[in-house]
């Protein structure tokens, strides 16, 4: 309770400022929990190279359960239900499929990362305004009243102060976390690649023998 209190304090110590500050820091930290997700469970399910090349070296075409667990696999398995649901078996055409499969999961591997760390950079701006809010106050109290009010006077340089600190509070983990994320995506993009030259390989072995 007396965290709350302390809280609501602050808020009314910043400002109106400090409302869109709440604002991007609730987005901001919503948005990462769903993409901390998504890279966890991407990097939980993983896809074997034995178990895709089972699918693709298959006569038949992958039911539908199948195809359904694939996509719960991350973006290899999205990418493989892609292509099993679409190809002609032929290797040509299979090849340009695979391909095609590949590059559609290159995309929603970012899902999220502008917003959030456009988020990120715009805490402290905020924090800025709310620091310029302050100071335009303190300065109009001491236009009205000279220095002769250090109440009104620490009012002022207090709003301008937690503003500041709000905004650097949201900024830094937000920014750590977001470049942390960037480079699990990356990871994850690499896997992808490598994960689409090996399918690749195959098909390309099996067009050379037919």
């Amino acid at each position: 309770m007396e965290a709350l209190e302390s809280i609501w304090a602050s808020i009314q110590t910043g400002g109106p400022v400090m409302f869109p500050l709440i604002v991007v820091s609730v987005w901001m930290w919503h948005l990462i929990a769903l993409k901390v997700l998504w890279v966890f469970r991407v990097r939980r399910n993983r896809l074997g190279m034995s178990q895709a090349l089972e699918y693709v070296s298959s006569r038949k075409s992958s039911g539908f359960s199948k195809k359904t667990m694939l996509k719960d696999q991350g973006p290899k398995g999205e990418a493989l239900a892609h292509f099993l649901g679409h190809r002609r078996f032929d290797p040509e055409s299979d090849r340009i499929m695979w391909e095609a499969a590949v590059q559609r999961q290159i995309s929603p591997l970012n899902n999220h990362m502008s917003a959030i760390l456009v988020l990120a950079a715009v805490a402290p701006l905020l924090g800025l305004l709310g620091t310029v809010t302050g100071m335009v106050d303190t300065f109009r109290v001491i236009g009205m009243e000279g220095t002769g009010n250090p109440q009104a006077l620490a009012s002022g340089i207090e709003e301008a102060l937690v503003t500041t600190q709000t905004g650097l509070l949201i900024a830094i983990p937000g920014l750590l976390v977001g470049q942390t994320l960037r480079k699990q995506i990356k990871n994850i993009q690499g896997d992808l690649m490598i994960f689409y030259r090996a399918v690749d390989q195959w098909l390309e072995r099996s067009q050379n023998h037919v």
